[in-house]
């Protein structure tokens, strides 16, 4: 039996990077995966790479800043599939390289609605289904940018850390319904780390900064321990800051 035999998934900002390698590993894994991002065309392509594993795939149009996408998303995931057991909370719109003092109220309001508020919503209409079934696993994907206070990423970082905050809190509240919260912290090639090695900071500083010597890798290096948090393997990990990093936060 794979590990995610006969369970379902709601993994957001799933039309590329990581939320696409997550979809593509947990399909493998047996999951019948819904994928949601704004761009349903995109979606589509996944959805397709999802079914060649046999297993059920649902994608959704959805802006994780309007509640009322988040809702739709749950209701149309519950009317197909009958329960949730797995939410990645992976979206997140935002700009990096800004001064605190150059942030503008677009910068905060898109960061804070897709980053934090997003994941509030889906972490609480999940729960009653999850509690159904006495069983669960919330994962949000947090950023080593709320651990170091990075410049130039001000109210991303702030959202990142606060995200872990409210995930230590469910955990508390909800363990006793069968639901694990975590977090992961992961260092992969991404859109992100593409536009800092287009400015002053190269790819070789940040492999300095990484004990393995490598940048990681979505498929090899962060998707697999996503499937491990999803899977009953983890079932007594909770309230925890998983980092997938290489040892880059090893200090914090």
């Amino acid at each position: 039996m794979k590990k995610l035999e006969n369970k379902v998934a709601i993994i957001t900002g799933a039309s590329g990077g990581l939320g696409k390698g997550t979809a593509i590993a947990f399909a493998k894994a047996g999951a019948s995966v819904v994928i949601c991002a704004r761009r349903l065309e995109k979606l589509r392509e996944i959805a397709h790479i999802c079914k060649e594993q046999g297993v059920d795939v649902l994608p959704i149009k959805c802006d994780v800043m309007i509640k009322e996408d988040l809702e739709n998303l749950v209701d149309q995931t519950i009317d197909h599939f009958g329960r949730v057991d797995i939410l990645v909370n992976n979206a997140i719109s935002t700009k990096q390289g800004v001064s605190i003092m150059d942030h503008t109220d677009e910068i905060w309001n898109n960061t804070l609605s897709s980053g934090f508020e997003a994941v509030w919503h889906l972490m609480r209409l999940c729960y009653p289904y999850m509690k159904l079934n006495k069983q669960g696993r919330i994962i949000n994907i947090s950023s080593g940018a709320g651990l170091i206070g990075a410049p130039g990423f001000g109210v991303y970082a702030g959202v990142k850390a606060a995200v872990h905050g409210i995930t230590m809190v469910a955990a508390r509240e909800w363990g006793d319904d069968g639901i694990t919260c975590n977090s992961l912290i992961p260092v992969f090639y991404s859109d992100l780390s593409n536009k800092l090695f287009a400015g002053d900071f190269s790819e070789e500083q940040m492999k300095s900064m990484i004990p393995l010597g490598y940048i990681g890798d979505v498929n090899r290096d962060i998707a697999p321990v996503l499937v491990f948090m999803a899977s009953d393997d983890s079932r007594y990990i909770t309230g925890q800051m998983i980092k997938a990093d290489g040892g880059a936060d090893i200090h914090f």
